[in-house]
């Protein structure tokens, strides 16, 4: 007995790109080789890719873009929820041949120039948020916290010869907090937040279309420790933390860094061990093409053995090709 199409009906990869406001998804789709977006939870911005094909040479003579010109990018299916990617600036801009080909590269549409510009500044009796606010009021971005970062207090906090947003990335993961833009939002989300948010989905080997697994013990600790004696006082700020997880090392990591109390050396010693042990164990995936495999999601594995768990996605790189359909490459990392 043959099998109905209806019953197994084919997803139709689809994607809709606007270009300084205007949609030109149907004007270009012929030229089109290839659509990537990539979303990472570590990095400032998510970045976007479009090649087309020009052997008629339009986008190298009349349709050339101009840099720093916006595009708006979304990807999935036809008829199926689709992955709102953002907007995007153009920051880069490619030719190559034969056959003639054309790329274009952009970066999030509000990671301005003067986010990513130098400065020096010193905050004084400030949180992190209220830190983060002072520097979002120059741009007219708002800001969003999810756990911990409004309590997270400084009686000094220098920034010299930094980008607004390096120096945000830079305390946030200091302190266990891992730091993004969406949008006009300077996003702080506490990491403790990040990995007990429930699994968006479970994934069974048979989801996959490849996949690859490390595990390893090199450079894992069991526990951190945070020293810093105050020069003023003479007093020792010392703080331990101890991995969530059962690690099959007892490795204790020591890091002697200022700090102006316990609860700062507390995060602080919980930050490097959080670092260190993100590598504990690791895995590559390639899936059809899904719009919930976002950055900062958590997944359920199951079918890998001793490597079944929960995973969260460091970064998510979906494409959309005319030869090969729709697919997702995520990095995970499984969660203490």
């Amino acid at each position: 007995m043959g099998i109905s199409a209806t019953a197994y009906p084919v997803r139709t990869p689809q994607w809709v790109l606007t270009y300084q406001g205007v949609d030109i998804t149907s004007g270009i789709s012929p030229m089109v080789v290839g659509i990537t977006y990539i979303d990472h939870l570590d990095a400032l911005s998510g970045e976007m890719e479009i090649e087309v094909e020009d052997h008629d040479r339009k986008w190298q003579g009349p349709w050339y873009p101009g840099l720093g010109d916006q595009v708006n990018l979304t990807i999935g299916y036809v008829g199926e929820q689709m992955l709102p990617c953002g907007d995007f600036e153009l920051d880069q801009l490619e030719l190559s041949g034969p056959p003639d080909g054309f790329r274009m590269r952009g970066l999030a549409a509000f990671v301005t120039p003067a986010l990513r510009t130098a400065n020096s500044a010193g905050y004084e009796g400030q949180t992190l948020l209220g830190i983060a606010r002072t520097i979002a009021a120059k741009y007219g971005y708002s800001v969003v916290s999810a756990g911990g970062a409004a309590d997270l207090s400084f009686e000094r906090v220098t920034q010299n010869g930094e980008s607004d947003l390096a120096f945000l990335k830079r305390l946030a993961a200091e302190h266990d907090f891992d730091f993004t833009v969406r949008g006009t939002a300077l996003v702080f989300y506490a990491r403790s937040a990040l990995e007990g948010a429930p699994a968006v989905e479970t994934l069974t080997r048979s989801d996959t279309l490849s996949f690859g697994f490390v595990n390893r013990t090199r450079r894992i600790y069991g526990s951190a420790t945070v020293a810093y004696q105050d020069p003023a006082t003479k007093s020792l700020i010392a703080q331990t933390a101890n991995s969530s997880a059962q690690m099959p090392t007892g490795d204790i990591l020591k890091r002697a860094v200022r700090c102006e109390n316990g609860q700062q050396a507390a995060l602080r010693a919980r930050a490097a061990l959080h670092a260190k042990n993100l590598k504990f164990v690791e895995g590559v995936l390639r899936m059809p093409g899904s719009a919930t495999l976002a950055a900062g999601n958590n997944v359920t594995l199951s079918g890998f053995g001793n490597l079944d768990g929960v995973y969260m996605i460091r970064s998510a790189r979906h494409r959309l090709t005319r030869d090969g359909g729709y697919v997702t490459d995520v990095e995970v990392r499984r969660v203490e």
